[in-house]
């Protein structure tokens, strides 16, 4: 999380972070109270204060994840590689979809939250990864929010009791997205706003990782395996449309 005067940034891997607080750390006229990557606000919530967060197409941020896998880069990869799931990070499209079956199967989710009282509960039967990864940040003190999640309404409930995010920087448009809350809602927290709008012209990576699905010919999943993943990640469908 960034946490600034007026506003915060809740930062979910994977869905154009690295990218959102280069941003915010070079151009952002306030000054920055907090930062802890990747964490929830824990009790720093304040709620006079703005928070939005950043979502992505939960495929697509499993083939990001496993992408920096497998350039050793990752709190994931480094759980599953100290637990001798190692291998599943040969760089190929095979591999992933082997990490992929693995890491949807709902008896492996002790194996992937960092914080695994939360994870490692009912919560990882009924809800996908990318999804935990969202709320962990998406809600106040998740451990308590979550940790007593059943069933999907349990976690619909959570999030709509519990939510603090007021606004959603999509991966996708993430760029028009960025544009539209620095000349909207954030205007007075850039002094400079040409050369912010500049920025966000110009086509820079930040933290970019080579993708699996670049280096193979046929990239593609079976009916079975993407079902799996909108069954998993129905939270993020259901709340975003994915």
């Amino acid at each position: 999380m960034h946490e600034y005067e007026t506003f915060a940034y809740l930062d979910v891997p994977k869905t154009g972070s690295s990218f959102i607080s280069y941003m915010l750390q070079t151009y952002c006229s306030e000054e920055q109270l907090f930062f802890k990557k990747h964490k929830g606000v824990e009790n720093r919530y304040d709620a006079n204060k703005f928070y939005f967060i950043s979502v992505r197409d939960p495929l697509d941020q499993y083939i990001s994840l496993y992408s920096s896998g497998c350039a050793g880069g990752g709190s994931l990869y480094r759980r599953l590689e100290k637990r001798g799931y190692g291998d599943f990070y040969d760089s190929t499209w095979k591999g992933f979809r082997k990490w992929l079956k693995f890491v949807l199967d709902p008896e492996n989710g002790k194996y992937l939250g960092a914080r695994t009282t939360t994870y490692a509960g009912p919560l990882h039967q009924i809800l996908g990864y990318q999804s935990y990864r969202y709320l962990e940040l998406a809600v106040v003190d998740p451990d308590t929010a979550l940790a007593n999640c059943k069933t999907k309404d349990d976690v619909r409930q959570a999030y709509k009791t519990a939510g603090i995010a007021k606004d959603v920087v999509r991966h996708e448009t993430f760029r028009d997205d960025l544009k539209r809350l620095v000349t909207g809602r954030l205007r007075g927290s850039f002094a400079n706003l040409d050369d912010t709008l500049d920025f966000l012209e110009k086509d820079v990576k930040v933290n970019a990782s080579d993708r699996v699905d670049q280096l193979t010919d046929d990239p593609t999943l079976n009916r079975k395996s993407r079902d799996h993943v909108e069954e998993r990640e129905w939270f993020l469908k259901e709340t975003f449309g994915y």
